[in-house]
């Protein structure tokens, strides 16, 4: 574990000083606490962050000389946070903890798969919001990818234009995650592993652009870019790795030798750079629990006909559930003005809905 996980980090909160433990959750768990909740505090989240960061970090940002950059790193990690709650927002873990200034809790004790997806989720933000900074020229050290400008492909494409730079984002991101986990014990090569992981969803997953150029709309030239996609694009594949993530044991050939992941299940492939794994078992995120940090399910909204994770069944543990009437407000009578916006009224209506005991 890194010193900062080791210690006790000081944010002023209003006029109070709060004390915030850094579990097991790498540099960002002091990250998410400024970028989910900065709103009423005194200090900026440029300086807070700045503090929580260990040694090595903040030389790697230093070193970058761009003003931007600790704004942008914040940036991804409240992506981060909004994107593993949108993909288990109908799970049992939903993303959320027990800890009000620690979005993910306790459960980053674990090396188990809920932790693997959120290490992979806030790499592949890092990743992400490094790229498209350099592409919008929001960074002083990097700039719009140009690495094969002028090459031609084999249908006659062109390459140009202002693509996403994920091959200096990749670089970065690589040497400022793995720089939290100095001791490189078997915890820390997991968490780097998930982290390859995470930059792998988003370099795999590039989109090429083209635009066409000539006279009368013809495509005499045609010239493409590489793109990243929309970042819930990038959540869904992390799910999916989520879905399949490979319980993992440690073996090593030889001391300080090369270490390889090998499948606890042997019926089960080796995992790939791409692919998350674990090698604890989740906790039971039923009921709740601070030590774990999980919030329970009690209260949680289900769905009685599903059969799926959002279903009351499997939702509530068990458990069952109760229904009630509930007042909600949706956009209604809405109306198309030329040109180009759409008005709508807000209705009241009442919702028939099920919550686990």
């Amino acid at each position: 574990m890194t010193a900062l996980l080791k210690a006790l980090t000081i944010f002023l909160f209003a006029a109070t000083p709060i004390l915030i433990e850094a579990t097991a959750g790498g540099w960002w768990v002091a990250v998410s606490f400024v970028a989910s909740s900065t709103e009423d505090r005194p200090q900026g989240p440029v300086n807070i962050i700045s503090s929580a960061l260990s040694e090595a970090q903040q030389r790697i940002i230093r070193n970058q000389r761009s003003p931007n950059l600790v704004e942008t790193i914040a940036s991804a990690a409240q992506m981060a946070i909004n994107e593993c709650q949108r993909q288990f927002k109908d799970r049992k873990w939903n993303c959320s903890s027990t800890n009000p200034y620690n979005v993910f809790g306790q459960i980053l004790q674990r090396a188990c798969r809920e932790t693997a997806f959120v290490y992979a989720i806030t790499a592949a933000a890092v990743s992400y919001s490094i790229s498209r900074a350099c592409a919008d020229r929001q960074l002083r050290s990097c700039t719009c990818d140009k690495s094969n400008e002028g090459v031609v492909d084999k249908d006659g494409w062109q390459w140009g234009g202002c693509g996403d730079n994920i091959r200096f984002a990749d670089k970065f991101a690589r040497r400022f995650l793995n720089s939290a986990e100095i001791h490189k014990d078997f915890r820390a090569r997991v968490n780097m592993h998930n982290n390859e992981a995470g930059k792998a969803a988003v370099k795999n997953n590039m989109l090429r652009q083209c635009k066409c150029h000539g006279l009368s709309q013809a495509c005499t030239v045609k010239t493409c870019w590489n793109k990243i996609p929309d970042f819930k694009v990038i959540g869904r594949v992390l799910k999916r790795k989520f879905d399949g993530a490979s319980q993992v044991e440690l073996e090593q050939n030889s001391p300080g030798r090369k270490i390889t992941f090998t499948p606890v299940n042997e019926d089960h492939k080796a995992p790939t750079r791409a692919d998350l794994i674990y090698y604890e078992e989740s906790p039971d995120f039923c009921s709740k629990n601070s030590k774990v940090g999980s919030l329970g399910t009690v209260g949680r909204e289900c769905n009685r006909t599903s059969l799926g994770t959002n279903g009351c069944d499997l939702l509530c543990c068990g458990r069952g559930y109760r229904s009630e009437w509930k007042a909600v407000e949706k956009p209604c009578k809405c109306r198309f003005e030329w040109c180009c916006k759409v008005n709508c009224q807000t209705c009241k209506e009442t919702k028939n809905v099920h919550l686990c005991l």
